[in-house]
This record gives structure tokens, C-alpha cells and sequence, in this order.
């Protein structure tokens, strides 16, 4: 069986009596949030509501009886907020939310702490599912940056290496130079050995 939502008047008596741990029709009447003046009666009639709703538990105590909220108020709320953003915004919850921070005015601590809740945990709903993914290929795309940009700043070294390989070939004509001047030498040297060998037989 659906249990019916409060409206206004019997969300403020459930108020009270989550607050408490039991109250009188006296004790609500007198706590109302919005103050406004209204009869006892009115006040009993609400309470008599709630209990056909399914939304309060009543137990008799002495002359009076005192009244008991059956749900949380996470559990009565929370149906309330669902059945909400299905019907008047369309499933949108950030509509809520967006038509929520414009009616009222936070507090630089409440802000921080609205933040803190709006950070969805991974796998709450299929709206936030697409979330975590971002996140993931943001951080992967970071990653593979830092990864690149060392690559890049080697790039000198590999360069900077390379003259001093080369070096030893610049070297090389100069040790072929000196092998031809050595032939040069060892034929000019017999040439004169010739020369003074004749001498010595005429």
C-alpha cells in the first residue's frame, strides 16, 4: 500500500515529533516551525491524519496520548524528494538543487558543506555513472602529458651525443695522411741507399 506524502502543515508536526521521543498534542501545538496561531483542535485533527496516513503511531500514556513518528525522516523525506524531481522536474535532481540555493541564502561554512555532499561516490545512480569515467580519462590524459614531456626534454641528449661519435672521423684522413707521407719516405730512403751504393762502385 502507498503511503500518501505530508503536505506542509504535517510535515511540521513530523518535524516535532522526530525531534522528540514522543509528544502530546500540547507539545506540538505549542512547537510549530512556522508560528503561526491555530486552534488545538486543528492541531489533534493533523496528528489523527498522520496516524490513518501511516506516518504516526500513537500509545496512550495517563490521560493523554503521546504521538510517534513510524518512519525516519530520511525515509519519509526521501520518498518525498524522489516522487518531487520524478514529477516536476522532469528526473532532473540538479533542478531541484539549482531551485533550492536560489530561494535561500548559505552560510560560507554551509556552502563548503553543500560542495562536500555534491561529490557523488561512484556507482550511487546511473545520472552519476558518467562522472567517474571523466575523471578517469582526465587523469589518464595528465598521465600520458607527464609521460610525453620527458621524452621530448631527451631529445637534446641524443643530439648533443652525437658530435662526439663523429669526432674520431675527423680524425681518420689525418692518420691516412700520415700512412701515405710514410711510403714516400721509405721510397725516398732506398733511392738515396741506390745512389750511394753506385757511387761506391765507380
Amino acid at each position: 500500500m502507498k503511503v500518501a506524502h505530508p503536505s506542509n502543515l504535517e510535515f511540521q508536526v513530523l518535524s516535532i515529533l522526530w525531534a522528540s521521543t514522543g509528544a502530546t498534542v500540547h507539545d506540538v501545538w505549542h512547537q510549530l516551525p512556522d508560528g503561526r496561531p491555530r486552534a488545538y483542535t486543528t492541531v489533534l485533527a493533523v496528528l489523527q491524519k498522520l496516524e490513518q496516513k501511516g506516518h504516526v503511531r500513537k500509545k496512550y500514556q495517563g490521560r493523554s496520548n503521546l504521538y510517534f513518528a513510524k518512519k525516519t525522516r530520511g525515509v519519509t523525506v526521501g520518498r518525498y524528494l524522489t516522487d518531487l524531481v520524478n514529477q516536476v522536474f522532469h528526473g532532473r535532481p540538479a533542478d531541484l538543487i539549482e531551485q533550492i540555493l536560489s530561494r535561500v541564502t548559505l552560510t560560507q561554512g554551509e556552502a563548503k558543506a553543500v560542495a562536500g555532499m555534491l561529490r557523488v561516490p561512484q556507482g550511487t545512480h546511473r545520472a552519476s555513472a558518467t562522472q567517474p569515467n571523466q575523471t578517469t580519462m582526465a587523469v589518464k590524459k595528465k598521465a600520458a602529458a607527464k609521460k610525453a614531456a620527458p621524452a621530448k626534454k631527451a631529445a637534446p641528449a641524443k643530439k648533443a651525443a652525437s658530435p662526439a661519435k663523429k669526432a674520431p672521423a675527423k680524425k681518420a684522413p689525418a692518420k691516412k695522411a700520415a700512412a701515405k707521407k710514410a711510403p714516400a719516405k721509405k721510397a725516398a730512403a732506398k733511392k738515396a741507399s741506390a745512389k750511394k751504393a753506385s757511387a761506391k762502385k765507380k
